[in-house]
């Protein structure tokens, strides 16, 4: 009897389980507009991608892609749109970002850049460090010369 309730449990434990993480998973792998506006150029001349433009042609746009979304498009659907619709200057490219185009202009500092940041300061004062400590030992400890 016991074997029999402990089966019944352990199986209602499993469906209740499942039927959650069933219920729990589509909002959790929800598209957002800010997940694909980051791919996205900006159609003025500023120095932004869509994601940090809030002039009128850019908002116009993430008002766009969130109709999409709405529409349940996926993130490859709406870039392929818009690069049909406005052209291929709509996708940002590395070409882009060379001339102008500034990823994460409004945004701290990521992980890389606070590495390269801090490996840059250390590296410059091991080298000041090792400049006076050269001066001082050569002005200061000079070895006496041999007469010949």
């Amino acid at each position: 009897m016991k074997e029999i309730l402990s089966r019944r449990a352990f199986l209602s434990l499993a469906f209740y389980f499942t039927l959650a993480c069933s219920l729990i998973s589509p909002h959790a792998y929800a598209l957002t507009v800010a997940e694909v506006v980051k791919d996205l150029a900006c159609p003025c001349e500023c120095p932004l991608i869509l994601e940090d433009c809030n002039m009128s042609c850019g908002l116009e746009w993430k008002e766009e892609v969130g109709e999409q979304i709405k529409k349940g498009m996926s993130k490859d659907q709406i870039m392929e749109y818009f690069i049909g619709k406005y052209g291929e200057s709509a996708r940002l490219t590395p070409i882009q970002r060379i001339q102008g185009k500034t990823y994460q202009y409004t945004r701290s500092f990521d992980t890389v850049d606070w590495v390269l940041l801090w490996a840059g300061i250390i590296g410059w004062m091991a080298l000041m460090f090792l400049a006076v400590y050269i001066s001082i030992r050569k002005l200061f400890f000079k070895s006496p010369k041999k007469p010949v």
